[in-house]
């Protein structure tokens, strides 16, 4: 636990390579337990969601070897299906261990998940397709004890394309008799990184990116080399940052078919872009923010809700007005608030928000209550006239590997003080 330090009004400019999306390694990670040998995973980002994550495979008995951003996975001494109670509390993706084991031991038990507060996440859509596929789930004080005796391939129409249904029901399906076809499932990266990466161990997977993915079940899978792509919400991050702050930037490592919908936005704000390649994006930030917009967040190609507190605290300088309906997770604007401590202008009315520009912001002493928040705060900081304490660092840590350093390596003045025995 910490507080960041922010001196704002200074350019967030210059080159930076992001690092490997967190959204994309938990579900590889998760997905290592398949393998009857080793994996070794490339591009591994350094956070706090990965090392909890790490340490659950190494609660089942396997032997996990950290080395820089590689990690080498080796399952074929598992132990246990059973995880720990408070490591899968701090973690919405823990989830996806339930599809993993039971795919390789035909067992799980473990508690409901945890994770940031932004909203319900119910897991009903998961546990009705594992119950297709022949899964008997017994629910008794928030443990989940399920087993399978033959995972059966069916066909399963998800009622909205949720990633972590679409993912947990591939961890399974990939080890089921027959065939299973996801209708209405997840387009998002993410699941077309999961699904190159089981490709990779074996598995036979078609129409990833699209509604309809089909599977046909193997009987084994082995390891893989993989390397995990960039984090196109981190990218998103600081993009935020340098237009807020008027600086011009190069990002590497992004792939340009994930950001469609977060350039448009900011193209809108009067931003310009230029691909030099295929992961190599130039930005040239406007004078003067523009606004009159509206922004409506949705499953992908539609703009991200993760990126969605970083639009708002980026709109918060834009001349006009602007709206973000939120149509994914009904509490994710606690930003909001805290954006106002600054002299931000913004009105919530449930699942909308109205934002009126401000011509600056002031230093303030702000909290994260997630994740997003945290990134959406740290960044108002950073354009703000004076000093900001931002408190919540362990939030921002889940998803962001030194994201302090980071800025300060691109011209920000911010430090993170830890936190000992309540004191600063």
């Amino acid at each position: 636990m910490g507080t960041y330090i922010v001196q704002g009004g200074r350019r967030i400019e210059g080159e930076f390579c992001v690092r490997g999306s967190k959204n994309a390694a938990l579900p590889v990670l998760a997905a290592c337990l398949l393998a009857e040998d080793v994996c070794v995973l490339e591009n591994m980002p350094q956070i706090t969601d990965v090392v909890q994550t790490l340490e659950i495979l190494q609660e089942l008995g396997c032997r996990v070897d950290w080395d820089g951003r590689t990690v080498m996975i080796d399952t074929k001494q598992i132990s246990s299906f059973v995880i720990d109670n408070d490591k899968v509390g701090k973690m919405r993706s823990s989830i996806l261990f339930l599809g993993a084991l039971l795919g390789r031991e035909k067992q799980a038990k473990l508690a409901y998940p945890g994770g940031c507060a932004i909203g319900r996440r119910p897991i009903d859509l998961h546990l009705a397709a594992f119950q297709r596929m022949g899964v008997e789930i017994l629910e008794e004080n928030c443990i989940l004890d399920c087993k399978v005796s033959r995972i059966a391939g069916t066909q399963i129409y998800l009622p909205f394309p949720s990633v972590g249904a679409t993912e947990n029901i591939l961890l399974l399906a990939v080890k089921a008799e027959g065939v299973t076809l996801i209708r209405n499932a997840a387009k998002e990266p993410e699941v077309v990184t999961l699904v190159r990466f089981l490709r990779a161990m074996g598995a036979e997977i078609y129409g990833e990116g699209t509604s309809s993915i089909l599977v046909e079940g193997v009987s084994h899978l082995h390891g893989a080399v993989f390397t995990i792509p960039g984090d196109r919400i981190e990218g998103g991050t600081f993009l935020c940052a340098a237009a807020m702050t008027g600086g011009k930037l190069c990002l590497r490592g992004l792939e340009r078919e994930q950001m469609g919908a977060v350039l448009e936005v900011w193209r809108m704000c009067g931003c310009r872009f230029l691909w030099e390649d295929s992961d190599t994006l130039l930005m040239e930030p406007p004078k003067c923010l523009r606004g009159d917009l509206t922004i409506v967040t949705g499953p992908f190609p539609a703009f991200p809700t993760d990126m969605q507190p970083l639009a708002m605290s980026l709109l918060t300088l834009a001349k006009g007005s602007c709206m973000i309906s939120e149509t994914v997770f009904e509490a994710r604007f606690s930003q909001a608030g805290e954006l106002c401590r600054m002299g931000a202008d913004i009105r919530i009315s449930g699942r909308n928000a109205l934002i009126h520009g401000v011509d600056k912001l002031h230093g303030a002493e702000v909290s994260a209550g997630d994740l997003r928040c945290g990134a959406a705060l740290l960044c108002a900081a950073l354009a703000a006239e004076g000093v900001s304490l931002v408190h919540g660092s362990e939030y921002v840590e889940r998803g962001y590997e030194s994201i302090e350093n980071a800025f300060s390596f691109l011209g920000g003045d911010i430090r993170l003080q830890e936190e000992r025995n309540g004191y600063v």
